[in-house]
């Protein structure tokens, strides 16, 4: 589906006339409104459900205190620390406190990496726990941030399957917008509606249990 194809669908259930979201009569919403909303629906359920996942290499200095995570980099899905000789240590995560009572020393006292910090730091890092006492390279999966769609006819970043999720998550974000067209109620049943489509997504990775 395209970009223009589901702003039509969603000018259809918001009662203005359907042209692949150039324009909207009403003026309730400008254009950059719903795109900005349907771009942040894309973002929250590529977040929450790890459909689309990117894997990248990070080359770690020794006494590294910091290390730059990639500048789309939306969500951590999972690190590991893998040495010059090749041995591989899944990193799990923590913060600071939790860091500082398992291992007090972690940021003076160079070692192997056992997991990693990225609540408390500035923005696109994280720290690495304890602090790396050799080189060593960070393997990364994560949620990238995917292009905004521009509502050029553009293809969406997601399978069809899952773009009613998006659809109703951007529906929910523009009828709460204070206004004469706000409407909590049927904010709160798309909402729902796209929270169905997370659990969908969650069931088709994870397979029944």
């Amino acid at each position: 589906m395209t970009d223009q194809a589901l702003l039509s669908e969603l000018q259809f259930a918001l009662l203005e006339p359907p042209d692949g979201g150039a324009s909207w009569p009403s003026e309730a919403w400008s254009r950059d409104e719903v795109l900005d909303g349907l771009n942040a629906g894309i973002r929250d359920l590529l977040r929450s459900t790890h459909l689309v996942v990117t894997r990248a290499e990070q080359a770690v200095l020794a006494g590294a205190t910091s290390v730059a995570l990639p500048t789309d980099h939306l969500a951590t899905v999972h690190l590991v620390w893998r040495t010059v000789a090749n041995l591989r240590t899944p990193l799990g995560p923590v913060d600071s406190f939790e860091a500082d009572l398992a291992l007090p020393s972690w940021e003076t006292s160079a070692a192997s990496p056992l997991a990693y910090a990225d609540l408390d730091g500035a923005t696109l890092t994280l720290k690495l726990v304890p602090t790396p006492l050799a080189a060593g390279t960070l393997e990364l999966l994560y949620i990238a941030r995917p292009a905004d769609v521009t509502g050029r006819g553009g293809t969406l970043p997601l399978p069809d399957e899952f773009l009613s999720g998006v659809k109703y998550a951007t529906l929910g974000w523009l009828l709460t917008k204070v206004g004469r067209l706000m409407d909590p109620e049927r904010a709160a049943y798309c909402q729902q509606r796209a929270e169905l489509t997370e659990m969908a997504a969650e069931l088709i990775i994870s397979g029944w249990t």
